[in-house]
């Protein structure tokens, strides 16, 4: 079928749901017969519809051959803003994924270029490749260039493991993470890649580019390749993908124990130390396009090692920090084959001290490995074949939440002094290979720029539209939206050392649930995917809160937790008043996670706004109470943090004793400076002394504060 002909049955199923008459308003009829004709005439764009605000202003046709951005179809049906139709009345029907990639080859095969055409575009001594790109059309303010919505490129995508299938959310054209009815468990999230003739060239343009990569070589896509004959012209292209991914972190970790190793060749190179299958598998085209690579959603998160149905264990001799390996070393193998959970042991940390036992060991289902692509009819004039990197990572508990948007608006608040234990970084920022050691031998030293966001190389990017542009509500597997700051790592880790050379996933904690849990203690040590658990946990003053978790998200109220432990709650010892926290030596999340108990059913539903809120509601909290720098913020810790409704009776009567309302958006807090921390009889809990207790409702301009219950008084919040 020519894709014209699968276009017109996209248009006709959306048509008598809203689309025709929304896209009417632009003077576009995607009924009209011959659509191809419609498609092409120039139109009167009205930018000042809701979604439309970010179209590109050099767009004037349905379809413009070769440029997405430039497509009004293609940006109405891809942008996740276009949601209400003529008369600002909701859209109750989306296009499916299949449909949107059959409008993208569409817009890239409506003229097929040659590839002579295709030279000329990126130079006569220009170098062509045919190239990997994982690949989202976004709207303006998330793009690498901020002018206008567009296709974003990068060579490493992330997808994330899961306990349930994937779900399109046709509404958001992207895919969600959870499962209705079902808060701790969570659906695996896709990547999606494809194929592209593409240009090597020098970096250093656009959002997220570094001092340095001028002088580097990065791919950018020039046209997209899809099977057929309408992809380039006079040849018939039959493309496929092919994918390899690797879970060896069992495997690395013996290797490097040298002569302690408790097992070697040829055990090591079979599961349970090196996985490679069931871990990711292509979703189905006819339902979700091509090139979207899915983790197998799995019963847990976690299992036990096996190999040949049994337990596998290490010896954990006396002292060991395996040179700094984090891994779960809490669960012992003992001789009858019977499981000692050490943390139910008050001296668990001088057992692990001690070493010579068995410890249990752990797979998780994250991996790391290539995308490559296979096209015979291309190959044979373009021999330069460039795989992606793809990384099949853990959740990701905040996945509204991005980290390149992070650190740009962190640096927009000109705070005083760092609020996080580390400094932000993105992993589209980081300029290292991909790991080298993975089989094929695709990515080498000088391939710096695979998590770079690129955009497609066009002969001018054109001028930026007008006005504000929601940005994109959803997940995404574009390297923006990782982290790029390894210790211990979250997504990917690297080789090590002060100078790591290449990305690699062998590095991370063993299993991924180590690194959730020193993470997220360690006041939101990865702010764009780890919740803020550092005032569950007995007060550390070099990690104070810096996003707080909700009360109803840190198992204070009757929710569960996100990670299934309880949070702080006020006791009486001894006729005084103390707090009560988790003991952080007795929590394991790598426990949650066989339990099940890990959970982003709730964090989840966070928006960047309101992230962004807490961060700052947490900041002025801080400053009410003098505590101006990370420092001083060390000797407070957080008791309770709620979002508050305008109905709540605690902030009425608050706002009566000073006669000023605070307005639409309020947070509670009740913070407190501690002192002596002591271990009551229950050994997994820790008591905390109170010198100080701070009650605060913080608004958007003022903020009310009751210090130790002596009355509210009103202050301003600059």
């Amino acid at each position: 079928m020519a894709l014209i002909d699968e276009v017109q049955r996209v248009c006709e199923r959306l048509a008598s749901a809203g689309w025709r008459d929304l896209l009417m308003l632009h003077g576009l009829d995607i009924q009209a017969r011959p659509l191809a004709d419609e498609l092409k005439k120039a139109l009167s764009i009205d930018r000042t519809i809701k979604g439309f605000e970010d179209f590109s202003l050099q767009g004037s046709r349905g379809i413009e051959s070769g440029h997405p951005a430039r497509s009004l179809l293609y940006h109405a049906l891809a942008s996740p803003n276009v949601t209400e139709g003529a008369g600002a009345k909701p859209l109750a029907e989306f296009p499916t994924a299949a449909e949107l990639e059959t409008l993208l080859n569409y817009v890239y095969g409506v003229s097929p270029p040659t590839l002579a055409q295709l030279q000329a575009l990126a130079g006569a001594d220009a170098i062509l490749g045919l190239v990997v790109f994982a690949y989202e059309y976004r709207p303006k303010p998330d793009t690498t260039h901020r002018k206008y919505a567009d296709l974003c490129f990068s060579r490493t995508g992330i997808a994330r493991v899961g306990t349930a299938p994937l779900l399109y959310d046709a509404r958001l054209r992207g895919f969600s993470p959870f499962v209705q009815n079902q808060p701790q468990a969570m659906r695996v999230i896709p990547a999606r890649f494809g194929a592209f003739i593409a240009v090597q060239q020098k970096g250093g343009v656009g959002r997220g580019w570094r001092s340095g990569d001028e002088e580097l070589n990065f791919w950018c896509p020039l046209h997209m390749v899809f099977n057929g004959t309408e992809c380039i012209n006079g040849l018939d292209v039959d493309s496929k993908l092919e994918a390899f991914h690797v879970n060896d972190k069992l495997r690395q970790f013996q290797i490097r124990r040298g002569t302690e190793a408790d097992w070697f060749e040829p055990d090591l190179s079979k599961a349970p130390f090196v996985l490679t299958d069931d871990l990711a598998e292509w979703g189905d085209s006819s339902v979700f396009g091509a090139g979207l690579n899915v983790p197998v959603p799995k019963r847990r998160l976690v299992e036990p090692a096996l190999f040949n149905n049994q337990l596998v264990s290490f010896r954990v001799p006396p002292g060991a920090n395996f040179g700094g390996y984090i891994i779960n070393k809490r669960h012992q193998l003992q001789g009858d084959g019977s499981i000692r959970d050490l943390n139910k042991e008050p001296d668990v940390d001088a057992i692990v001290s001690a070493g010579n036992y068995q410890a249990l060991h752990f797979i998780d289902f994250t991996a790391e490995g290539w995308v490559k692509p296979i096209c015979p009819a291309l190959s044979a004039h373009i021999p330069i074949i460039v795989v992606a990197y793809s990384i099949l990572s853990a959740p990701d508990f905040y996945p509204s939440c991005g980290q390149a948007a992070l650190i740009e608006w962190e640096q927009q608040q000109a705070f005083p002094e760092p609020i996080w234990y580390v400094s932000l970084q993105a992993l589209s920022e980081l300029r290292l290979a991909g790991n080298p050691q993975l089989p094929g031998g695709h990515f080498g030293a000088e391939d710096k720029g695979i998590t770079a966001l690129v955009y497609q190389r066009l002969p001018g990017v054109g001028t930026a539209t007008v006005g504000p542009s929601p940005s994109a509500q959803r997940p995404s597997w574009l390297p923006d939206h990782a982290a790029g700051t390894f210790s211990p790592g979250w997504e990917i880790s690297t080789d090590g050392g002060f100078r790591p050379t290449f990305l690699c996933a062998f590095n991370l904690g063993s299993p991924f649930s180590e690194d959730v849990r020193i993470c997220s203690a360690a006041g939101g040590y990865w702010p764009a995917v780890t919740p803020d658990s550092a005032r569950t946990f007995e007060p550390d003053g070099t990690k104070p809160t810096v996003i707080p978790l909700p009360d109803s998200e840190n198992g204070q109220t009757s929710q569960p937790s996100w990670d299934g432990e309880t949070g702080p709650r006020l006791v009486v010892v001894g006729g005084r008043e103390v707090v009560e926290c988790t003991a952080y030596t007795y929590s394991d999340y790598t426990n949650r996670a066989l339990a099940g108990q890990l959970s982003l059913s709730v964090t989840g539903q966070t928006s960047r706004e309101e992230y962004q809120q807490r961060i700052l509601a947490m900041q002025s909290a801080y400053i009410a109470v003098g505590a101006t720098t990370r420092q001083l913020q060390g000797a407070w810790a957080v008791l309770s943090f709620v979002p508050i409704v305008r109905s709540d009776s605690a902030l009425a009567k608050a706002e009566s004793a000073v006669g000023k309302q605070l307005g639409s958006t309020v947070h509670f807090f009740k913070i407190y400076k501690y002192g002596a921390i002591s271990t009551p009889s229950d050994f997994t809990r820790r008591h905390v002394e109170i010198l100080e207790m701070v009650e605060l409702f913080i608004g958007e301009k003022n903020l009310l504060m009751n210090k130790d219950n002596k009355g509210w008084q009103i202050r301003s919040r600059d």
